[in-house]
């Protein structure tokens, strides 16, 4: 059995099909789209639709839920704020039956080649929408989000930076994201699950696609916010990376980069905005510093448009897909 899970896409719809192609290479027997479908990018109906036609499953995430008007967090909740414009914009391109659509998602899908060696698959965590599993987090807290995981192997998204860790005889695997990575790496990411008798094999790949194409189309398409959008599309960073970075190579047994990977934005300038003075993140805590800092960098003057990337093959292609993979972690049962 194999499975392919991309999440996190945000209605970048060029790369939703760049992602798509290439699991149409790879012939999974299962695709799951495993949540944040629709808001942030230019194409929310247009995805959405692409995804429920290739996908066997698609799952619920917190952007979903509130674009479903199940409940809101942070600035979404806000009447006069940039994020509630976002908010409405996108419902209005998706309409109602979309709408409707991303409300009856549900939370999770597993699946079970054989009886006790299930993959699990959810947004965030198996708790919650909105509870990032974080590289930084230590064994206890991790522990704690997993407990009632009935599977031996998990895949999940949220946090935009891809990474594989072993909680005991459990392998998670963040694929995320397709829409809007944050590792350091332009190209999008998604995994590819296969069953061995071993246990669960974990790839994490990525693909190029046209970057320009989707931040254009932001300002064109007048998508609310779409400054700051394209600014954080491409910094493709978070404000703490190397915090993330150094923790989600040691778990995932790879050795600390001796050079960028082959997606990064060689020469690509610092963030426009440091971290809220005197605000270090805690494990686990990086996403709320770099929303934070993002509420300030909305009050500065961006760049519409996406700066000149210096190495256009790795990260601004419209052709193909990558063929570079990250290394697989062992299979699930440690064998």
């Amino acid at each position: 059995m194999r499975v392919a899970v991309l999440a996190d896409i945000h209605g970048n719809l060029a790369a939703a099909e760049a992602v798509m192609d290439d699991i149409q290479r790879q012939s999974p027997d299962y695709i799951v789209a495993a949540g944040d479908l629709a808001m942030r990018g230019s194409h929310p109906a247009e995805t959405v639709d692409l995804l429920v036609e290739r996908c066997d499953a698609l799952l619920m995430g917190n952007t979903d839920a509130y674009l479903a008007g199940l409940y809101l967090a942070g600035a979404y909740r806000e009447a006069d704020h940039w994020k509630t414009e976002l908010l409405e914009w996108t419902r209005a391109q998706l309409g109602p039956e979309r709408l409707k659509l991303l409300g009856e998602l549900p939370f999770s899908v597993r699946y079970s080649p054989r009886r006790g060696q299930d993959l699990f698959v959810c947004h965030a965590n198996p708790k919650n929408l909105e509870e990032s599993l974080e590289p930084t987090l230590d064994e206890s807290t991790v522990r704690r989000l997993l407990q009632y995981v009935d599977a031996t192997a998990m895949a999940f998204g949220h946090l935009h930076f891809p990474y594989r860790r072993r909680v005991g005889k459990l392998v998670i695997a963040d694929v995320a994201s397709a829409g809007i990575p944050r590792d350091g790496d332009l190209r999008p990411a998604w995994g590819l699950f296969t069953w061995t008798p071993r246990g669960w094999r974990v790839q994490i790949r990525r693909v190029r696609y046209a970057v320009r194409k989707a931040t254009q189309s932001l300002t064109a398409r007048k998508v609310p916010g779409a400054p700051l959008l394209i600014h954080k599309m491409i910094e493709c960073r978070y404000r703490h990376h190397a915090l993330l970075a150094e923790a989600a190579r040691r778990h995932s047994g790879l050795p600390p980069y001796l050079k960028p990977p082959p997606g990064a934005v060689r020469g690509l300038p610092a963030p426009a905005l440091p971290p809220p003075p005197g605000l270090v993140p805690g494990p686990g805590q990086s996403t709320q510093v770099d929303e934070a800092a993002d509420e300030l960098l909305a009050h500065t003057t961006l760049e519409t448009h996406a700066p000149e990337l210096t190495e256009p093959s790795a990260a601004n292609d419209d052709e193909g897909a990558d063929q570079h993979v990250e290394e697989a972690l062992p299979v699930a049962n440690g064998e």
